[in-house]
């Protein structure tokens, strides 16, 4: 099934803003969880969940560049993929060369 990908809610337009923080609460699980800034398994690309910390932006070693986002392992138990403690292992590269390595957190 496609997903619609979001950015964090604080970089949406003020319009849209409104919207998904209304369908956050409304599909938010007891464990706080919700089918909007977090989606369960596997995902290439798009942008990273900020559900443990407030956004922040991951910068190249080499070169300062700020780093895109790769791909996403989300820990869930619906789909049995546990990370740390059910939380999200992200891969993110350098957009000015690919050479200059990739950065990994388990946010």
């Amino acid at each position: 099934m496609p997903l619609t990908d979001l950015p964090y809610r604080g970089e949406l337009p003020d319009d849209v803003a409104g919207d998904v923080e209304r369908l956050v609460e409304e599909t938010s699980g007891e464990d706080g969880g919700d089918v909007i800034t977090r989606v369960a398994g596997c995902r290439f690309g798009g942008w990273p969940t900020w559900h443990l910390t407030e956004p922040y932006e991951f910068r190249c070693r080499a070169c300062d560049s700020p780093l895109r986002l790769l791909f996403t392992v989300a820990g869930d138990p619906t789909t049995r993929i546990t990370v740390g403690r059910w939380g999200d292992l992200r891969v993110f590269g350098c957009p000015a060369d690919l050479r200059h390595g990739y950065e990994l957190d388990v946010h």
